[in-house]
Order: structure tokens, then C-alpha cells, then sequence
């Protein structure tokens, strides 16, 4: 990317985002560096003796670099993590917030993981040329641009509702269970539609008895009990039959084959045609002190449902494609974003080749739905035994939950927080669908302080109508949960605890 606003020209141009000024990302990142300034002046924080001149120092991050050549002076270090982002959906937006905050301080990031929304913002952090980092930001020319406000300006004009394609009675109805999905107006309309149907099968038997003309107890209550069972079995079979026509074959409400088209279009504008243009693209940047078999991941976690098991792309795209190298990357955050029931599942086809031939072919039919149904967090894949690595691995995550009392989470008097039933019923599912995740960070005190909770609770990630000053909003909580990930690690003593928990391994085994 040579041209940071010929990027963003060319892709107004073409129709995959809006061609807005500049103005709104320009107020985003204000306020983003408004916080981090503050967080730096605050004494009760570490940041004063981390980071000088705005800049990390990397003996607090990692002893692995990268080197970067910013203007005629000499090469400079930036200090190297791996990131691991959760996946859920418009939360994406404060994923950014968090990684505009490590980019500006100078972090870099070698590999990278994630699911749906981490995915995406995973994929794209992965394809956008390191070059980007040697030119002058477009929004603040005193210093270097990051990835991350790249991005940042593509959502700000990106609309997401257009994802939704779905139209008609459906598209309206799907706009307003989704956009008011946390709302108490959508609640009291489940409800009010609920008591109607009981209402309504009532009043068939108040009819019923009228024209009754002396029916006995025994026998209305017999034509009670029939009708009643009738109406409530028709009732479903009719729900069923209307969740059929509208889901399709594929089962689901949208084609999502608009986000498939904006994803490839904006990544072929960086020259990502490929699954390998994406992992060159990788390995341009190569972390010092170099050793043998170095090499970039790249970790897209989706679900498997026609196998039972979870996919992992691109390194496991050669199960589903004969020739995987050729596959264009949107295909795989397609198939990890395919929310069960609002997105079609997706199914590895010929088309997703660059330039299919005769040759080309897959080799495994599967359909896909979100990864977050298996695996949401996938941090577990960049965990290494070695008691010295290099670098760490940051993690964030998106939760009205956080994983320490310290993030931003004021407990109620007894500790516990006063929930609903719904919200009761929900944290089921939520247990069955996190425990492969969190059994992982809860293992160890040492993998927590590499993960970092994003308070997300005032937040709908189903809202892809959302407005700018919610998106601002949701962007600068991604900013917070980076500060406090900086506040908080410490590289030199992350050392120390790798160290006591390889001794104390020992120590067990004899």
C-alpha cells in the first residue's frame, strides 16, 4: 500500500465504502489519543516509565523486533506479540480500538488468530503491506501511520446493514429483532405476541361454549383440551413450515454473499488475491534475532458441521481444497462469520479459486458456520512450552464479563451480579459454548495476564445499523482495554513466571 488515501480513493470508487471525508475517523482517533494521553499521565498507572516520546519501550513487550525504517534515521526496533481476537460480530469495532492503541505505541504483530469478527480484523492487520508503517499518518501528519486507522476509516465508511441482504417483510422484521435485540420494547413484543396466541385460543373456546347450548363440564372441557392441543400443534407446524421458506436449503435468513464481495474486493486492492499472496505477505516482515523455522501463522477458526469438528484456515484449507494456495482468502472468513440461522452455511466450492480450471476441485464438502460455536478464542493455538519465548501472546477478548474484578467490573454487594432469568438461561449456552476456550486461560494465572477483557456490556453486537457515536463509543472501550493491557504486563517478570512453572513442572515429574 504505497498510497494510503489512493487505497481509500480507489475504494470509494469502486462502491466498497462510502466516499466520506475523513473527518469522523479524524474525531475517532482524536479521542482514542485523548485517552491513551491521559492514561499516560495518570501516576497510578506503569505507562509514565513505559512508554517515552509515545512510544513503548520494548524491553516492557518482548526481546524479539521488528525493524522498521522510519524516514533517513536509522533502523528502529519494535518490540513483537502474537494476537488472538474473539469473535462477536459488531464488537469487531472496539478490536480496532485496541489495536490502534499497540500500533501507535509501536507493538507489532507477527501472527495472529481469531474468529468471526477477530477474523476479520485478524485477516486484514495480516494482508495490509508493513509499509503502511513508514508513511505519515493521513490524520496526524506528526507522526507514522498505523494498520489499524487503514481500517478504521473502511468501517467508519463502510455500511454494514448491506450485509443483511435479505429484503422485503423478512429484512424489515430481521432489522428490528436484531437492532433492538438487547432492548426491553423487543421482550415486551415476544411477550405481548405469546399472551395473544393464548388469547386468541381462549377466546375460540369462550365462542365454543356459547354455541355450546347446554354442553356439560365434562364435555367442554374435552373440546377444551382437543382444540387447544390442535391450535398449539398447528401453530408450530406452521412456524416450522414458515423458518423452512425463509431459511432456505441453506439455513439461513441472509446469502452473505455481500460481505464476501467487500472482503475480496477490498483485499485484492492490497494485492491479496491468493491464500499464497496472503502468507507472502506474512513473511515480509521478519522478527530479529532471527532463528530457523521462524514463520508468521495465520489462525481463522470456523465450525464444521458436516464432520463434527472445527476448521482451521488457512492452514488446514488443503481438507476442503485440492488447490488451497489458489483459494482467495475471503473464502475463509466467510465461512467463520456465518452466524447458524442469519447467514447461510458456507460450502467450499470451485468458485472460490482465483481463476478456476478444469483442474481445480474440492476435495472435502462441508458446510460451515460461525467458529464461534466451537472455539470463539482460539489462544490455545500460539501456546508454547518453551520456558523462554521471545515474545508473548496478547489476547482479547469480547465480554460483558471480565476475567478480573479490576477491569472496569463493579461487583454488587454480595459479589454476584443480580442477573434475569433469560440471562440465567443464556449463560448456559454460553458455558457450553466457552468452556474449550476458557478451561485454556483459567489454566493459568500466566496466561490471564496476557488476556484482556473489552467491557462490551452496553453494546448490541447484533446491530449492523449501528450509528457513528455508538461505533465511536465501542471503538474507544477497545482503546481502554489496550492501556489497561500495556498498565498491566510486564515482559521481565512474565520471564520470571515461565520460569518458576517450568521448575515447578520439574519439581512435580520427580
Amino acid at each position: 500500500m504505497k498510497d494510503i488515501n489512493a487505497f481509500w480513493h480507489a475504494a470509494a470508487e469502486k462502491g466498497i465504502i462510502n466516499s466520506g471525508s475523513t473527518e469522523e475517523t479524524m474525531e475517532i482517533l482524536s479521542a482514542a489519543d485523548e485517552e491513551l494521553k491521559d492514561a499516560i499521565d495518570d501516576e497510578n498507572r506503569t505507562l509514565q516509565k513505559k512508554i517515552k516520546n509515545g512510544l513503548i519501550r520494548p524491553e516492557y513487550i518482548s526481546t524479539a523486533y521488528i525493524e522498521e525504517n522510519w524516514g533517513d534515521g536509522e533502523p528502529v526496533k519494535r518490540p513483537v506479540v502474537d494476537l488472538v481476537q474473539q469473535g462477536g460480530g459488531m464488537y469487531g469495532i472496539a478490536l480496532l480500538g485496541y489495536t490502534y492503541i499497540m500500533e501507535k505505541i509501536g507493538i507489532r504483530f507477527y501472527s495472529h488468530g481469531g474468529t468471526s469478527a477477530g477474523a476479520i480484523n485478524a485477516s486484514f492487520l495480516a494482508a495490509i503491506n508493513s509499509d503502511v508503517y513508514e508513511q505519515k499518518s493521513p490524520f496526524d501528519n506528526s507522526r507514522f501511520a498505523t494498520k489499524s486507522e487503514v481500517l478504521t476509516h473502511i468501517i467508519a465508511n463502510t455500511d454494514f446493514s448491506k450485509f443483511m441482504g435479505k429484503t422485503g417483510i423478512i429484512g424489515r422484521l430481521q432489522r428490528m429483532l436484531f437492532k433492538n435485540f438487547k432492548s426491553l420494547a423487543l421482550k415486551l413484543i415476544v411477550f405481548g405476541f405469546i399472551l395473544g396466541f393464548l388469547v386468541i385460543i381462549y377466546s375460540a373456546f369462550g365462542f365454543l361454549y356459547k354455541i355450546s347450548h347446554g354442553l356439560s363440564g365434562f364435555e367442554l372441557r374435552y373440546f377444551d383440551f382437543i382444540i387447544g392441543t390442535i391450535n398449539v400443534i398447528a401453530l408450530v407446524i406452521i412456524l416450522y413450515i414458515l423458518f423452512v421458506k425463509v431459511l432456505g436449503v441453506r439455513f439461513g435468513i441472509n446469502s452473505g454473499n455481500e460481505f464476501y464481495e467487500w472482503v475480496d474486493n477490498l483485499l485484492a486492492l492490497m494485492h491479496i488475491h491468493t491464500t499464497d499472496d496472503l502468507y507472502e505477505r506474512m513473511s515480509e516482515s521478519e522478527i530479529e534475532p532471527h532463528r530457523e523455522g521462524d514463520k508468521p501463522r495465520l489462525v481463522l477458526i470456523s465450525s464444521n458441521l458436516t464432520h463434527n469438528r472445527i476448521a482451521k484456515f488457512p492452514e488446514r484449507a488443503g481438507d476442503y481444497w485440492e488447490d488451497f494456495g489458489n483459494i482467495k482468502p475471503a473464502a475463509y472468513l466467510r465461512a467463520t462469520m456465518s452466524l447458524p440461522f442469519i447467514f447461510k452455511t458456507f460450502i467450499p466450492s470451485v468458485a472460490h479459486y482465483k481463476v478456476p480450471h478444469p483442474a481445480d476441485s474440492v476435495k472435502l464438502k462441508a458446510r460451515f458456520v460461525d467458529g464461534g460455536m466451537l472455539s470463539n478464542f482460539p489462544i490455545r493455538e500460539f501456546h508454547t512450552s518453551n520456558p523462554k519465548p521471545r515474545f508473548p501472546t496478547f489476547g482479547v477478548l469480547l465480554s460483558d464479563i471480565g476475567l478480573n474484578r479490576d477491569e472496569e467490573y463493579e461487583p454488587e454487594a454480595d459479589g454476584l451480579p443480580e442477573i434475569t432469568l433469560m440471562e440465567y438461561v443464556s449463560s448456559f449456552f454460553k458455558t457450553f459454548r466457552n468452556f474449550y476456550d476458557y478451561e485454556f486461560i483459567f489454566n493459568s494465572k500466566e496466561i490471564r495476564d496476557r488476556v484482556v477483557t473489552v467491557n462490551t456490556k452496553n453494546f448490541n453486537w447484533l446491530d449492523f445499523w449501528m450509528d457513528e457515536p455508538t461505533q465511536k463509543k465501542l471503538f474507544l472501550v477497545g482503546v481502554r482495554a489496550a492501556i489497561r493491557q500495556i498498565d498491566k504486563f510486564n515482559w521481565s517478570a512474565y520471564e520470571t513466571v515461565r520460569e518458576q512453572m517450568v521448575y515447578q513442572h520439574k519439581y512435580m515429574k520427580k
